[in-house]
């Protein structure tokens, strides 16, 4: 789809452009840059990093009291749906790290296969209240023993300093709860130090829309709350329409301990042990930012909405911003 028309459907800034000038729109501006993520982001700030306090319940029980002691082995973990389990991670699979006021967070974030090699996936609701501004770095396959294995990705901005991160305009507009359908964010990344882009670093995985909702078999992988490794689980997922008002239906999976943190883990179907990857269906998020307790999981459908919205992304079309009102 042509970015100009894209650029239509998500935001009201403005008329389309050149192809030329759309993806001009990504280029970091001159104040956030890998290098300056580097020096921001040290491995200290990361360790101390929590997620956001909206995000995804912080123990099974489903209340979002801290954690008294975060797990960092390989232990199996108890709970109603199948074991997760610590592991090494997946290169293209990382933490995206938000600095709020005073305080550091993260949520999940993958690298997703595009044209610039410079896109990757999270949770609308890890990143909305944080698109107009700099400072959101990824950091691909972080563990505490290893905290930036390859590197460190910013999250480009454009020349007035403000965060490249695609959120459907409804979302902004509509809020957690009557957008939870749209609870999805794409961001484009700036290059490593090196001049490598994420892609070309890590690999990637591929973004599979109009699937519907029914699973056999998901990969799903996230960074769990303060745990030193990210979880692993393999299940299958079916639908789920919500009987308490909130609108659309979503992807539903049961894998224990899923805690806050986790939000923007992808659901991966045809998941490849030998290369690490597969196709992206879903990403922990909508309903409830992704669930009510943390067994259960829940991801908005991903259907042609989501399609033009990563066209947005890979095109440079101007991205929604807060509070601009929608067409």
């Amino acid at each position: 789809m042509a970015a100009g028309i894209v650029a239509g459907l998500l935001t009201a800034s403005g008329g389309a452009g050149t192809a030329a000038a759309a993806d001009a729109s990504h280029q970091a501006g001159p104040r956030w840059t890998a290098a300056a993520a580097h020096r921001f982001w040290t491995d200290r700030r990361m360790a101390a990093a929590k997620p956001l306090p909206e995000d995804r319940p912080s123990a099974r029980t489903g209340t979002r009291a801290p954690v008294t002691n975060p797990a960092g082995s390989l232990a199996r973990r108890a709970g109603t749906g199948p074991g997760s389990s610590h592991f090494g991670g997946l290169p293209m699979i990382g933490r995206m790290y938000v600095q709020r006021g005073s305080g550091s967070y993260f949520c999940t974030a993958s690298v997703i296969n595009s044209r610039h090699h410079d896109v990757v996936l999270t949770a609308g609701h890890c990143l909305d209240s944080r698109a107009g501004s700099g400072s959101l770095a990824f950091v691909p396959q972080w563990t505490a023993a290893t905290p930036r294995p390859h590197g460190i990705f910013p999250v480009a901005t454009d020349l007035r300093g403000r965060s490249q991160v695609w959120i459907d305009q409804r979302y902004y507009d509509r809020g957690h709860t009557k957008g939870a359908p749209w609870d999805v964010a794409f961001a484009r990344l700036g290059a490593r130090s090196d001049g490598k882009q994420a892609q070309d670093v890590v690999g990637g995985n591929t973004l599979v829309t109009g699937r519907g909702y029914a699973f056999p078999r998901i990969r799903l992988v996230g960074y769990p709350n303060t745990d030193r490794q990210p979880l692993t689980c393999t299940n299958s997922t079916t639908r789920f329409t919500p009987t308490d008002g909130a609108p659309g239906s979503y992807l539903k999976i049961a894998c224990n301990d899923y805690r806050s943190g986790t939000s923007g883990s992808p659901f991966l179907a045809n998941f490849d042990a030998r290369t690490g990857r597969g196709d992206v269906v879903g990403s922990i998020g909508g309903w409830k930012t992704g669930g009510p307790t943390a067994d259960v999981s829940y991801s908005p459908n991903f259907g042609s909405d989501i399609r033009r919205l990563y066209d947005a992304a890979v095109a440079g079309a101007p991205p929604a911003r807060p509070g601009t009102p929608a067409r």
